[in-house]
């Protein structure tokens, strides 16, 4: 379910939309917070991260299924707010362009 081109132009973009659709319609828990009622996606591997090549476009795969987990926040360029029933937060933008789950191991 990948796109054909690398890069994205946002939200709107056909393959990002497509495979959202896809997601969503697998499951609506929030990989962030826990809950159910995401209706949008969030990326796993974030745009700051994601590997470019040479000339600095991201290489294929950033809107692919694989790379996006339903999640409660805006809907994109509609500015549709999807926050949290339970916890109220916008999980997918308190998340930011941080590492989803970064290690959190204590030092001894």
């Amino acid at each position: 379910m990948s796109g054909g081109r690398s890069g994205r132009r946002g939200t709107g973009d056909y393959w990002y939309r497509k495979n959202r659709a896809t997601v969503l319609s697998q499951s609506d828990l929030c990989w962030l917070c826990g809950h159910r009622g995401a209706a949008t996606a969030d990326h796993v591997i974030t745009d700051k991260e994601w590997p470019r090549d040479t000339t600095g476009r991201k290489l294929p795969g950033f809107d692919d299924v694989t790379n996006l987990r339903p999640a409660h926040g805006t809907m994109g360029n509609s500015k549709v707010v999807n926050r949290c029933g339970v916890c109220r937060q916008l999980c997918n933008q308190s998340r930011g362009s941080r590492p989803a789950h970064s290690p959190r191991s204590r030092i001894w």
